[in-house]
């Protein structure tokens, strides 16, 4: 089944595309899909903290115990399988390479006992 088949607009829809309207300081944030979606409990790996931000687009995932944002729409362009890229709103960045370097904000710490590639 293609991507465009699960996110057709259906009544029994278990997921939707939604954007974010609007993301407020304390945390709060609210997103239009096919109604607006307020206050949604966020699901993210252990020991990851997110906030959506204004204009992402938004995975909502419907669920018996009600709906749920399940992650944000990303790029994997640039990436080596594998690898992590976290990304905060002003341009910093970590990059964890698949090799065990860690690149901060474009500075490489290569893996204890690796060799520094550019």
């Amino acid at each position: 089944m293609t991507l465009d088949k699960i996110f057709q607009k259906r009544e029994e829809a278990a997921a939707s595309l939604a954007q974010v309207s609007y993301s407020l300081e304390e945390g709060g944030w609210g997103a239009v899909a096919d109604q607006e979606y307020r206050h949604r409990p966020v699901i993210a790996p252990g020991g990851y903290r997110w906030c959506p931000r204004e204009g992402q687009q938004l995975l909502l995932l419907h669920t018996g115990d009600g709906d749920l944002c399940a992650g944000a729409a990303a790029e994997s362009r640039g990436l080596a399988p594998g690898e992590v890229e976290i990304t905060g709103p002003g341009g910093s960045s970590i990059l964890l390479r698949r090799d065990g370097a860690v690149v901060i904000n474009g500075q490489l710490f290569p893996a204890p006992g690796g060799k520094e590639e550019g």
